[in-house]
């Protein structure tokens, strides 16, 4: 295996200008190139109840694949793992492999919960150096926080994808859809985000007995015995969930004591797990069940939790909006009754921007009275709108419909971020536009959060390592057209191990937010400073030729050699290292970069606590 200082210097190398999966997809490649591991993967925590590990990336061709693997232990230790032969007696999942070393880091988010493991495997005994899972640690700590981001935005992705489902259903049912094609539409929606579920919905008839309407993946003839089923306390799932009021849960239908009349039928039909939540509408009614088979016992995660009760709150609003329209004398009045019941805000407004009907929820939304918006214009309630940018806005509104995003003012003056659908319809021979509005404030305030994750360091608040080394290429690009200096610093803390061994990672951790302190007091406002991992840092100063650079480094050094941070009783002091490269005419990010590290570890060589650039580097 190759020098463990080549293999980091090469990682830092080919990953440094990738983020997110491309990140982690660089990672586990050059780490199986590096290295001569025949097996490098990535994995991540299964959402399932079993501790299970899915392979998100590998060197071979398992990723994507589910099973139990090595290194589970990891999620209770949470500390890396070497081991140099004897796998199969230490790790009884490597039994049937022929694996001999296993390296092996959990990969932690920033609550230092366990997310996955990135390990590396082979068949040679004592393959792995000793001090490799040290040198590589900078990087297990990178993937650990882009694997959390990354699963961050697909549970945003997804709550959005149920949010855009259940507003078109409520769209479609305002608009006349008949109720059977939307509760088809539903469980195909659903079945088509997630494969392993097998749907039904099941409805009371006059005769308080169940009836199937909608279950395409199921067996007809199962469906067919389910017919006029009658609710009992112990009538498996549905009927018991009907009875009850409740979710009924049966992750083993071979075993559970509500299935012990039906355990038969559930294995003719290859049926392992059934979880049945009640539709109970605003006044209480239960109006049947929405129910999610598995072929294999299963229980529900949170997330799974979730779409069971979102989807059935979003049946039943369809079943009462049916109920209520059956009960009315005209169609004005079935429109005023959805108007007062849809849990989104929404309106009907005449051609000249004026409110003609508002629903309860619009107006608990923007503070008005309905009497209130029924004197009002929509621009009165649009910030930035005129009357006829308004009124544009409205005739260009077809029957097709459209959604975007927009804000709202409050009456209290508060601003709403919103998104908006409308769609032109005939209303009493006149032509208006029926809106619905939704508050996404609180949608749009985890994006920014977001985007700010994705940019800061939380610990230090500099820019994290992709900002930063974006950041460095708009600098270098500036440089170059403007025919202007700049210069890189990389910066170490000397010694920074000790302060974690000796006092604890709290310690390290206020030493680290401190120093993000100290340089950003020191450094212009053109100045860019960011996190590289660790305790290494970067500096770009644009403007700045060597010896400018080199005098800016000696104060900041002489700055940090100054700082007492306290940590309980303790009073740590720290002094650093720096590296410092000014850019060349025929550098690029890379080249920059390499050469300030280059001077860096010349610094260390030389004793620490010193800045020092490379004679390569002209004055």
């Amino acid at each position: 295996m190759p020098d463990p200082q080549r293999i980091r210097d090469a990682l830092l190398l080919h990953s440094a200008s990738c983020i997110g999966k491309k990140y982690l997809q660089q990672l586990v490649s050059q780490l199986a190139c590096l290295t001569g591991a025949e097996r490098v993967l990535l994995s991540q925590r299964s959402g399932g109840p079993h501790r299970q590990l899915q392979v998100l990336f590998a060197n071979d061709a398992t990723a994507g694949t589910a099973r139990q693997l090595p290194c589970n232990c990891l999620f209770d230790t949470r500390q890396p793992l070497l081991l140099g032969r004897g796998l199969r007696q230490c790790l009884p999942d490597a039994a049937q492999q022929a694996w001999q070393s296993c390296l092996a880091w959990p990969l932690l988010d920033g609550d230092a919960h366990c997310l996955g493991h990135l390990a590396l495997l082979d068949a040679r005994p004592d393959f792995f150096a000793p001090e490799l899972p040290a040198l590589l640690q900078p990087f297990i700590e990178r993937a650990g926080a882009e694997l959390e981001q990354l699963q961050q935005r697909e549970k945003l992705a997804r709550r959005q994808h149920w949010q855009l489902l259940h507003s078109d259903i409520l769209r479609q049912n305002a608009q006349g859809t008949p109720l059977d094609a939307l509760l088809r539409t539903v469980v195909q929606q659903i079945e088509l985000a997630l494969p392993e579920w097998r749907c039904s919905i099941l409805l009371l008839d006059s005769r308080g007995r169940l009836q199937p309407v909608a279950g395409p993946s199921l067996p007809s003839a199962y469906q067919q015995r389910l017919v006029g089923l009658a609710p009992g306390p112990m009538v498996g799932s549905c009927g018991a969930a009907v009875w009850h009021a409740k979710r009924v849960v049966a992750e083993n239908l071979q075993l559970h004591p509500n299935w012990a009349p039906y355990r038969e039928l559930a294995a003719r039909f290859e049926l392992g797990s059934c979880w049945s939540e009640p539709l109970i509408d605003s006044k209480g009614t239960v109006h049947g069940t929405f129910a999610v088979y598995h072929r294999t016992p299963s229980a529900p995660t949170p997330q799974a939790i979730t779409i069971l009760e979102d989807t059935a709150r979003l049946l039943a609003l369809l079943l009462e909006n049916q109920t209520i329209h059956r009960q009315l004398d005209s169609r004005s009045q079935w429109y005023r009754a959805i108007l007062q019941n849809a849990a989104d805000g929404l309106s009907i407004i005449d051609m000249n921007g004026r409110f003609l009907e508002a629903s309860d929820s619009l107006c608990q939304m923007l503070g008005y009275s309905l009497d209130e918006l029924l004197h009002m214009h929509l621009w009165q309630v649009v910030p930035g709108s005129t009357p006829q940018s308004i009124r544009q806005r409205l005739a260009a509104t077809g029957e097709d419909g459209e959604t975007f995003e927009s804000v709202n003012r409050t009456k209290h003056g508060a601003l709403l971020d919103v998104e908006v659908s409308a769609r032109r319809l005939m209303l009493d021979g006149q032509p208006v536009i029926w809106g619905s509005a939704r508050d996404i404030s609180q949608r749009k305030a985890l994006q920014r959060i977001l985007e700010q994750q994705a940019t800061i360091d939380a610990l230090t608040g500099l820019f994290n390592r992709p900002t930063l080394l974006a950041r460095l290429e708009t600098q270098l690009q500036l440089a170059q057209v403007q025919h202007a200096p700049l210069s890189v610093l990389m910066l170490d803390l000397d010694h920074f191990k000790q302060i974690n061994d000796r006092y604890g990672h709290h310690a390290g951790d206020l030493v680290l937010a401190a120093l993000g302190d100290a340089l950003e007091e020191v450094l212009r406002e053109s100045d860019v400073a960011g996190r590289i991992g660790g305790e290494e840092f970067c500096l770009l100063l644009p403007g700045l030729g060597l010896h400018e650079a080199l005098d800016l480094a000696e104060r900041i050094i002489d700055d940090i050699s100054e700082l007492r941070i306290q940590s309980g009783h303790h009073i740590l002091a720290i002094t650093s290292s720096i590296g410092v490269a000014c850019l060349q005419a025929d550098d690029d990010s890379r080249t920059l970069l390499a050469r300030a590290d280059s001077a860096l570890y010349a610094a260390k060589a030389a004793g620490r606590h010193r800045a020092v650039a490379l004679s390569a580097d002209p004055p």
